[in-house]
């Protein structure tokens, strides 16, 4: 019961922040320049191995941390999220042994959706850019993209038998980023914000098709897979409200709701609704 409480509190505070708002004045603010991007997504990359191996040392995760900070820091004042705060708590209490099953999908999955919104934010940014910065702003997002690529390959194998789907989607759309072609930045664009959608819809989708499975048998999973999908609910939830707020409370309620009520089949079709584009 205390656990369930935990999860629920946690998902309810959740989505109250997350929204990408970058307005004009924002937009003029400096971001992280390309040596900062790419720290960033190493020390990610080195917490993420270090926290998921058999005796994961906190005290040089922390110090990983550090270095990702002036990323989290820049998206937390423009996207009115709370990370830097957020995941230094959940560090915090993995380290002292409390809850690490949930803390540490806060972790792995916080990671990610501050990646996603740099990743918009270099989208957005690269629209209104002069050539030299929209070719920084390419370069920024691929850099980006590696923090995340793990999670299309994922989704790849769970969902299309391995073969590369979602990953080869994205590196198309990557592949039309750097060229010098200012006439197809829109539609590449546009499918680099879709196969992100598909691949946290889909992994939404994963984790309630997970609790379907275990809801009989195993609620202290259940209860880390809610955490896990409500995580990955926080990184397309933006574009859904934008779309249907009726369907963003939907979702919503269906995340807080008894694990006996949870459908998989219905979650996809709200989600191919909110979101506008097919999963799979």
């Amino acid at each position: 019961m205390e656990t369930m409480l935990y999860v629920l509190a946690f998902i309810q505070l959740a989505f109250v922040s997350g929204s990408f708002a970058a307005d004009a004045n924002e937009t003029k603010q400096a971001v992280p320049d390309l040596a900062a991007v790419k720290q960033y997504v190493k020390a990610v990359q080195e917490i993420e191995k270090n926290r998921n191996g058999k005796t994961p040392d906190w005290a040089a995760i922390d110090a990983q941390y550090e270095l990702t900070l002036p990323v989290i820091k820049d998206i937390d004042v423009k996207c009115k999220t709370h990370y830097a705060e957020e995941l230094g708590d959940a560090m915090k209490k993995c380290a002292s042994g409390e809850k690490i099953a949930v803390n540490g999908q806060i972790i792995g999955k916080g990671f990610q959706h501050v990646t996603v919104l740099a990743i918009r934010q270099q989208l957005d940014l690269m629209a209104k850019a002069s050539p030299a910065g929209e070719k920084a702003s390419k370069e920024r997002i691929a850099a980006y993209f590696e923090v995340i690529r793990p999670t299309l390959a994922r989704r790849d194998k769970g969902f299309f038998e391995g073969k590369k789907t979602l990953e080869a989607a994205a590196d198309a759309a990557l592949e039309q980023l750097s060229k010098d072609d200012t006439g197809n930045l829109l539609t590449a664009s546009r499918e680099l914000e879709d196969v992100i959608a598909r691949t946290y819809a889909l992994s939404m989708l994963y984790e309630f098709e997970e609790i379907e499975k275990l809801r009989d048998s195993d609620l202290a999973t259940c209860d880390v897979k809610r955490v896990e999908a409500g995580m990955f609910y926080r990184i397309i939830q933006q574009r859904i409200e934008k779309r249907s707020p009726k369907t963003n409370e939907i979702l919503l309620n269906t995340i807080n709701g008894s694990y006996g009520a949870m459908n998989s089949q219905e979650l996809e079709k709200y989600l191919v609704a909110g979101l506008g584009i097919k999963l799979r």
